[in-house]
């Protein structure tokens, strides 16, 4: 579905059209002037779709990126969870949440 010219409703600038996709950003033209926003974070916080097309398509961004917040989010507890019992993940970058270290781990067949 095509993003730029969808009308949005923020919670205190009014409705507003989009004029701009770029990547994760929407600008808005709002009557106060254009503003940026990240997409789909900002959406069910302070704007929301006007067009029930829109919405859904919007509803279904959301949720793919909660899908992969959370797997990413998984993904660093377990590297984080290796990291303080010693175990080395070949070529990852670990942090460990409870320690606050970060260390960065080559493979070893990695040419130097």
């Amino acid at each position: 579905m095509e993003i730029i010219g969808q009308t949005v409703r923020h919670k205190t600038l009014g409705e507003g059209k989009v004029e701009k996709a770029d990547g994760r950003y929407l600008s808005i033209a709002f009557s106060c002037g254009v503003k940026t926003f990240v997409y789909p974070d900002t959406f069910g916080k302070f704007l929301v779709a006007v067009d029930p097309a829109f919405a859904k398509q919007v509803e279904s961004d959301l949720a793919a990126d909660k899908s992969a917040k959370e797997k990413n989010d998984a993904l660093r507890r377990e590297e984080a969870k290796c990291f303080s019992h010693g175990i080395v993940i070949p070529g990852r970058a670990v942090q460990a949440e409870d320690e606050g270290q970060s260390a960065f781990v080559k493979d070893d067949d990695e040419d130097n």
